[in-house]
């Protein structure tokens, strides 16, 4: 906050107001869509959940993340054809806005530079060029690069743009753990993801995400149980999970089982499983805990330490009593 206006970190603002005195609101932010409230939509409805974004927000400035399935195509297609006019409707008589596309997956230089080839070309009838010679999105339009950014990764992919001949003021950069020490959902990889919904109609969803740039991100869909895979002692290959294969490939992938890399547990999805032997249970539900009553912080660091022990079969957790 000292050098930007930009954040979604409410807690830097308090913060700001009540160790460094700040009088007036010391950030800002903009409606921007994340990946539940895309893919909710599912896949054969992203466009339409785009639509809905420059419906909602029809003025100022709106971000939409767009590799959900194929950044690529979202670009090409949907941005760049289908909703182009509405995009560039944003900016006329007395009103200015601006839709900012996010990718969130891929190699950042390669992807961004590939989404401004595509964008600049969509676009191309009201590109501009700087007096550095680059190339320039009009005003309508930016991308922003939330993933994977730090102080090294930044100068890379300006890098990149600059010597395909796109000009910086195309880009918008967002950097939050890696701020920090850089350890994050990514260290481990993991991360929570909406999988299922129901509508008050009764219609039910499967939810997931598979970007085209990154297979390591596709997540799991429908309803999920964690059960042992002796639960499946010899399941058929079509039932066993197998990411999406190339471009052309299904999108969300095949199969419902998910095995761990140690082949003691498998995540059964599509509503497969059977929730009597499901080996996780609800500890959240609409703002409250309802385990928490037979719950302690003693009792849970006891449970997470099961298993750990020393060459000679010791228990060796930290919180082992001596």
């Amino acid at each position: 906050l000292v050098n930007f206006l930009g954040t979604d970190t409410v807690a830097s603002m308090v913060c700001a107001k009540k160790y460094y005195n700040a009088t007036q609101i010391s950030g800002h932010s903009i409606p921007a869509s994340e990946h539940s409230t895309i893919t909710s939509w599912g896949a054969d409805g992203e466009l339409d959940a785009f639509k809905n974004m420059l419906e909602s927000y029809p003025t100022g400035l709106v971000a939409c993340v767009s590799d959900s399935y194929d950044i690529f195509r979202a670009c090409g297609e949907y941005w760049g054809d289908k909703l182009k006019d509405m995009i560039k409707g944003r900016i006329g008589e007395g009103k200015f806005g601006r839709l900012v596309v996010r990718p969130d997956s891929g190699d950042p230089a390669t992807t961004c530079k590939k989404i401004l080839d595509i964008l600049t070309e969509k676009f191309a009838e009201d590109c501009t060029t700087t007096r550095t010679g680059h190339k320039q999105l009009p005003d309508y339009i930016r991308v922003i690069q939330g993933d994977g950014v730090d102080y090294e990764s930044i100068p890379k992919i300006l890098d990149t743009l600059k010597a395909a001949g796109y000009a910086a003021e195309n880009m918008v950069f967002g950097s939050g753990g890696a701020l920090l020490q850089k350890l994050n959902r990514d260290t481990f990889k993991c991360a929570f993801k909406c999988s299922f919904i129901e509508f008050e109609s009764g219609e039910v969803r499967e939810v997931f995400k598979d970007p085209i740039t990154d297979k390591g991100k596709s997540s799991k869909k429908g309803r999920l149980t964690l059960q042992k895979a002796s639960d499946f002692p010899s399941p058929s290959a079509d039932d066993v999970y197998k990411p999406r294969d190339g471009d052309t490939g299904v999108v969300g992938g095949t199969g419902f089982l998910h095995f761990s890399a140690c082949k003691k547990y498998v995540t059964v999805a599509s509503g497969k499983g059977d929730p009597a032997k499901d080996l996780l249970v609800e500890v959240f539900r609409n703002g409250s805990i309802p385990k928490a009553a037979d719950w302690d912080l003693g009792s849970i660091r006891a449970r997470a330490e099961e298993g750990i022990v020393t060459a000679d079969g010791k228990p060796a957790g930290a919180f082992i009593k001596a």
